[in-house]
């Protein structure tokens, strides 16, 4: 199963059929709406990951009814919930932190969350990343109202990456800033079985996936990039999924790329607006 998001507003849960990845009809054939908190607006729906209790984390850069102004946000959805649009169950925003992209142009609001990853604390405990709000090793302990593990907001505007603590009380807490390397992230995405967090960079760096790794000093650094297989574009593939090490066959694994809109393989396949690929990974 994969879930994805696309923008504008809406949430896929996917199934394999015949080998390609369609929308799970026991959930939805045709994908459901999302809004934000109180069933308003129409979220700029760009990047996803699923948390340890099962819900669905979407980041927006912007509400699309008003999309000349940033809105920076991780909402939070419940799958098991019914109907459609979705609202969140918690929403935290984070506009304020981020005054660059508020221009009143839509190009700059479009700049914001881009992808979102969650990052378990057991990872980053076992790994010996230092708190940047305490200069020690991270406690988990001293955050008692966010769960068990954070959340790596990535921002198209310069590449970094943005960790948060989001709290059951819909408050949050900033843990600071780490650069990837890129200039640009479209997605952040926790690895288990490389132990590694992969922030990924459409056709802006190339198409590339930078691995991220805890070093010797306790901080959050590049560890290695990888591009695309050279038989694939060099096009917005703007998402990017491998599957659990529990799926090896033959000593690889599947991956997956989003096209945010497709230009991929030949002229005929704009028809068809969106696409997913998928690939291997080596196990």
């Amino acid at each position: 199963m994969l879930w994805a998001a696309k923008n504008k507003n809406w949430l896929y849960r996917l199934v394999k059929s015949n080998g390609k990845w369609i929308p799970d009809a026991s959930w939805s054939a045709t994908g459901k709406q999302i809004r934000f908190a109180g069933g308003t607006g129409q979220p700029d729906s760009e990047g996803l990951t699923v948390g340890a209790n099962g819900h669905i984390y979407v980041t927006s850069e912007r509400d699309n009814a008003n999309n000349t102004v940033p809105k920076d946000t991780i909402m939070e959805f419940d799958p098991a919930a019914t109907g459609s649009p979705l609202t969140p169950i918690h929403q935290w925003d984070m506009t304020a932190q981020f005054p660059q992209l508020d221009t009143g142009s839509k190009d700059d609001a479009n700049l914001g969350f881009e992808g979102v990853g969650y990052i378990p604390d057991s990872w980053l405990t076992s790994n010996g990343w230092v708190d940047p709000l305490t200069g020690a090793a991270y406690k988990p302990a001293n955050y008692p109202l966010h769960g068990s593990g954070l959340f790596f907001g990535g921002l198209e505007w310069d590449g970094t990456l943005h960790v948060y603590g989001l709290n059951s009380d819909a408050t949050f807490t900033t843990f600071g800033t780490i650069a990837t390397g890129k200039v640009s992230v479209m997605d952040v995405t926790f690895d288990a079985g490389t132990q590694r967090i992969i922030a990924t960079c459409d056709n802006t760096c190339g198409e590339t996936h930078t691995f991220m790794k805890v070093n010797a000093g306790g901080a959050i650094v590049p560890d290695v990039t990888y591009t695309n297989p050279t038989v694939m574009p060099t096009d917005n593939l703007e998402g990017f999924a491998i599957a659990p090490t529990s799926t090896c066959v033959n000593g690889s694994r599947e991956a997956v790329w989003s096209d945010d809109g497709i230009y991929g393989f030949g002229s005929g396949s704009s028809s068809y607006g969106h696409a997913l690929y998928s690939g291997t990974f080596p196990c």
